[in-house]
C-alpha cells in the first residue's frame, strides 16, 4: 500500500508528460478509481489513506490538504517520503490514466456519484464527510467488472 500523495504525484508527473495539468478534483478521482480497481484486481488496497464522501464525490483528505494551496489546477508534485511504486502498480496507473485521465473533473465526479455506488451509500448512511470503507468500494468495482464482461 502507498501513501495516496505518492500516487497523486505519479498522476501529476504523468499528465505533465502530455503537456497537461490536472485539477485537484481530477487528481482525487483518478486516485480513488485506481484504488477501486486495485481492490478488485489484487484484493488489496492501493492506498493507506482514508477516503471520505464529500459533496463532489470521494475525497482523500491527505491529498486534498497537500495540494489545495496550489489552487484548482495542480502545478507540481508535493513532498512525500520517496518510495518506488511497483511495476505492476505503475501498469495499473497507466491504464487508469489512459482510460480516465482525459475526462473532465465533472465527468469523473459524476462517475463516482452513481446511485448505489460507494459514495451514495456512505452519504445516505452517514452524511457528507463519512468514511468510504474498502468493504463498500470492492463490491462496486466487482460489479463494474461483471457489467463490463457482459
Amino acid at each position: 500500500m502507498y501513501d495516496a500523495r505518492l500516487i497523486a504525484n505519479w498522476f501529476v508527473k504523468r499528465a505533465e508528460q502530455d503537456g497537461r495539468r490536472l485539477t485537484i478534483m481530477q487528481l482525487l478521482k483518478l486516485i480513488y478509481i485506481s484504488h477501486g480497481w486495485h481492490l478488485e484486481m489484487q484484493r488489496s488496497p492501493l492506498i493507506i489513506n482514508k477516503i471520505e464522501a464529500w459533496k463532489f464525490g470521494p475525497v482523500i483528505p491527505d491529498v486534498y490538504n497537500a495540494f489545495r494551496s496550489q489552487g484548482v489546477e495542480v502545478r507540481q508534485p508535493v513532498a512525500v517520503t520517496d518510495r518506488t511504486i511497483a511495476p505492476s502498480d505503475v501498469h495499473l496507473l497507466e491504464q487508469i490514466y489512459k482510460s480516465y485521465g482525459s475526462l473532465s473533473a465533472q465527468r469523473l465526479s459524476d462517475m463516482t456519484h452513481i446511485p448505489g455506488g460507494p459514495w451514495d451509500q456512505a452519504t445516505k448512511q452517514r452524511g457528507y464527510f463519512a468514511s468510504i470503507p474498502n468493504e463498500i468500494i470492492l463490491p462496486h468495482y466487482q460489479q463494474l467488472r461483471q457489467n463490463h464482461a457482459r
